[in-house]
């Protein structure tokens, strides 16, 4: 499972303004962009039992070093701290599998009822019966004309 948002701790982008001293004088500044050191890294969780593949700021990793895994880091964070959307999501599915552990359930029915399902594309093909002659397909940008 690979995630599109990073997990940056509680990290963010910041902004400042820098400013030589003798631009101070003329009150000119450029803005300067300091961003989070960012690492992709591979985690196994114990927990829903497959790799899990995220962006991390190396200040999200010693944190994980020190909750003793990436399973009680997402567990045991609060999710003001998390504050990526599929870090959140990723929890509350940890809750839901741990919950159905303790109930004695077996991994591949855990799998088949908890997990999410995958997206179906809208990009099929659907094969259609053409009764007339003249058919019209309004499902592009241009309204197309199929002879029969």
């Amino acid at each position: 499972m690979e995630a599109a948002e990073p997990l940056y701790d509680g990290l963010h982008q910041v902004v400042t303004q820098t400013s030589a001293e003798e631009r101070l004088a003329l009150k000119m500044r450029t803005k300067r962009v300091w961003k989070p050191n960012i690492v992709r890294k591979t985690y196994y969780s114990e927990v829903l039992e497959q790799k899990m593949r995220f962006q991390f700021s190396t200040h999200a990793l010693r944190c994980i070093d020190k909750a003793g895994g990436f399973d009680n880091y997402i567990i045991n964070t609060k999710e003001k701290w998390l504050h990526s959307r599929t870090a959140i999501e990723l929890k509350h599915l940890m809750f839901e599998v741990l919950k159905c552990k303790e109930q004695g359930m077996p991994m591949s029915q855990i799998k088949k009822e908890v997990f999410p399902k995958p997206k179906v594309s809208r990009h099929v093909f659907i094969p259609r019966t053409y009764d007339t002659r003249f058919y019209f397909d309004w499902k592009g940008p241009r309204k197309q004309v199929i002879f029969c």
